[in-house]
């Protein structure tokens, strides 16, 4: 047998492709082109967000995925469906909810999700009734859509898109206009749809809140691409960059700094002096701190971390106080400790295993979540087209 014979080629059906892929997309109105080249994918289960300035392209993009609209150039392919040959196709397995989606007023709300049921042929109305148990509309299904609030009418719009039970959720700015309980309301949800197994595209402005759900991120200026993929990665390549410049080289050459990414706590020494009231005294973090390699860390990359233990926190601060990446520990009220930091989330998990394998009882852990604001201020320029 030769070694040709041994050999077999996988099978197609083996290999899946991607929830979303968009490769070299270009759309022009006029003599603007608010789409230029833009390449993107985005892995089934995903909450994809993205994020850009009004005008930057978003909307475009989201047409195109939903076949409201044929792009100029490229491709772009929904679960492997490439969306300007097969549109009908890929309607079956998408659920596009546009911003300010209209909604028939007149008619309540059991008697809306009903018609759309029609529409997509679903016979079997037991959907309507599990569609209206997931969003949480059964006190509402026999009042008029007319009377319900902003943030219900976009619940009833996700119930809508629900009906016919896409793999893929395509949302263009679920949360605008919406309250703070409604916003809360509407990204509790859209965590649950992940967990049944959608796969969601969101655009926001809301960064903070895109931040709590999303698992990867993609960011729009003037109708290019700047940056895609994971939150954290992003990140870490970003403090990568900013390490290497500090010491005047670029990320990956021979000497350049690292972001620290592990916890070591420091030999424990004596406890500092007591203050006035017995407790150890506190200092306030550095100025300025340097990587191992000699880098001064930039203030963007410090971040914060909000833990509450039991017992006084000022008692706990020597384990954690001179530990790798720590900048400086403040002790509250409440067993409050705040514990100034550079890392990722590991040395996040780092410092709270080392507190609990030394006798700590931790109550709260709180990241500052502002990891994705800081992305996007530093990787756009602010530029409009």
């Amino acid at each position: 047998m030769s070694q040709s014979e041994l050999w077999v080629a996988p099978a197609p059906s083996l290999v899946q492709a991607p929830a979303i892929r968009v490769r070299h997309l270009w759309h022009r109105y006029g003599a603007m082109d608010v789409l230029r080249d833009v390449s993107l994918e985005v892995g089934h289960g995903e909450i994809f967000g993205f994020i850009g300035p009004n005008g930057a392209g978003k909307t475009t993009t989201i047409r195109i995925m939903a076949t409201l609209l044929d792009p100029m150039a490229g491709r772009v392919e929904i679960d492997g469906i490439d969306v300007s040959v097969d549109p009908d196709q890929v309607r079956k397995i998408i659920g596009y909810m546009p911003d300010h989606a209209g909604v028939y007023d007149r008619i309540t709300v059991r008697e809306y999700l009903e018609f759309f049921a029609d529409s997509y042929r679903v016979t079997n109305l037991g959907v309507v009734d599990a569609v209206i148990e997931l969003t949480d509309l059964g006190n509402l299904q026999d009042r008029l859509v007319a009377a319900l609030s902003k943030g219900m009418k976009q619940r009833l719009g996700l119930a809508r898109i629900l009906l016919h039970d896409p793999k893929i959720l395509i949302l263009d700015e679920p949360a605008s206009d919406l309250d703070p309980r409604a916003r809360i309301e509407i990204r509790d949800l859209l965590l649950e749809l992940r967990e049944l197994g959608k796969t969601i595209f969101l655009s926001s402005h809301i960064l903070t809140e895109l931040s709590d759900v999303c698992t990867s991120v993609g960011i729009l200026e003037r109708g290019k691409l700047v940056v895609a993929g994971p939150i954290g990665e992003i990140a870490e390549r970003l403090e990568e960059q900013r390490a290497a410049q500090a010491v005047g080289l670029a990320p990956g050459d021979p000497g350049a700094p690292r972001p620290i990414q592990a916890f070591v706590p420091a030999t424990l020494e004596p406890a500092p002096a007591p203050a006035a009231d017995g407790a150890p005294a506190v200092e306030p973090p550095p100025a300025v701190v340097t990587t191992a390699g000699g880098a001064e860390i930039p203030a963007a990359t410090r971040k914060r971390l909000r833990l509450r233990v039991l017992g006084d926190a000022r008692v706990v601060m020597p384990l954690i106080a001179g530990g790798t990446g720590i900048l400086g520990v403040e002790p509250g009220p409440g067993g409050q400790l705040t514990v100034y930091y550079v890392g990722n989330d590991r040395f996040v998990a780092d410092v709270v295993r080392h507190l609990v394998a030394s006798g700590v009882g931790i109550v709260g852990v709180e990241p500052e979540r502002n990891e994705l604001e800081r992305i996007f201020l530093e990787v756009t320029r602010g530029d409009l087209q």
